[in-house]
């Protein structure tokens, strides 16, 4: 009893209430309670223990890790553009080719001079059918210095995502199953590594990204998206940067959703099956349901042309949705931070 009573009540338990005395009287006629109780006791104190070191240990090689991989890519606050530098523009401001062969941007004077110009096949020039033609994100031309380093590192680099006071991660691409147990540098963690899902390939016309990274308890990866759960959590990070090999990309968080895997669930969504999207009708309901089944309310609102960076993490049985529109560059952060 000396060495029982004071374990037990440690961990919470009354060995005086009107329970322990029948516990204590079936382990006493079994002839086990003096010898085997404390050892049994004592064989799981240890391997509790053992699990915990086990843990920190994950825990400390993660984070050098992950500070190693800082310390390769000098990246800072302010670094990239923000928006609110970018020049104010109209709403229906259109990109055109000059004359001089270069991209250029209209005004609503000069947009009313397109309507006096046709494409070579004969059709007349619209928003729609210049934006067509644009591609929705870079994949040629030089690769940015910092994620060169990374390449050196790891050949299935794509990026590096970075949430201010939450995370700052390299991001792979390979298949869905190697980087759940690997790190960046190929050695085996339960930890993983963020990466881009085999079927939303970093392409030209890509209009969603989809990354996943494992819910940890500690906190890295994805540990903690589960707090924008929490209004307050969203509304004090709502921005996401994600640097790709060619261009820094910055986006603002309009939906979080808590949804099932399974098919016939009224909570389920799709969300794994839209890299692109074969019409803007397609791309609005989508985006309608992800609003809808928010756990949280926000009035950030998205068009068909706006590309979507979706970021994915287990809750129990179920995943934790946190989905992104691309901030456009006539809006301000300051303004889009209001609307939450």
């Amino acid at each position: 009893m000396a060495f029982v009573n004071p374990l037990f009540r440690c961990l919470g338990w009354d060995v005086d209430n009107e329970c322990w005395p029948v516990y204590s009287t079936i382990m006493k006629a079994s002839g086990i309670y003096e010898t085997t109780l404390p050892a049994l006791i004592s064989c799981v104190v240890i391997v509790a223990l053992g699990l915990s070191a086990s843990v920190i240990v994950r825990s400390i090689r993660t984070a050098n890790t992950n500070r190693q991989l800082t310390n390769l890519l000098t990246f800072e606050e302010g670094t990239a553009p923000e928006a609110e530098a970018a020049a104010p523009a109209l709403e229906n401001t259109i990109p055109f080719i000059n004359g001089a062969g270069t991209t250029a941007a209209a005004s609503s004077a000069d947009a009313l001079k397109l309507s006096y110009m046709v494409l070579p096949d004969g059709s007349a020039i619209t928003k729609a059918a210049v934006n067509a033609t644009m591609p929705l994100r870079s994949t040629t031309g030089d690769i940015l210095p910092n994620m060169q380093k990374l390449l050196e590192t790891n050949r299935d680099t794509v990026g590096w995502l970075y949430i201010k006071g939450i995370l700052s991660l390299p991001v792979v691409y390979r298949d869905n199953e190697y980087y759940l147990t690997h790190d960046f540098n190929g050695s085996h963690n339960t930890s993983g590594t963020l990466f881009l899902d085999k079927n939303h390939p970093i392409t030209a016309d890509a209009q969603n990204l989809l990354i996943y990274g494992h819910n940890m308890r500690d906190g890295s990866m994805f540990g903690l998206l589960t707090h924008y759960q929490r209004a307050d959590y969203l509304k004090k990070h709502p921005f996401i940067r994600f640097s790709t090999l060619w261009e820094d990309e910055e986006y603002v968080i309009f939906a979080v959703v808590n949804a099932s895997i399974d098919p016939q669930d009224e909570r389920f969504i799709s969300f794994y099956t839209h890299p692109s999207f074969s019409s803007d009708e397609e791309f609005e309901a989508y985006v309608r349901q992800l609003k809808a089944m928010s756990c949280r309310k926000t009035y950030i609102n998205v068009k068909s042309g706006d590309a979507l960076l979706t970021l994915c993490t287990c809750v129990g049985n179920d995943r934790l949705i946190v989905a992104a529109r691309r901030i456009r560059p006539n809006e301000s952060k300051a303004t889009l931070q209001t609307l939450y």
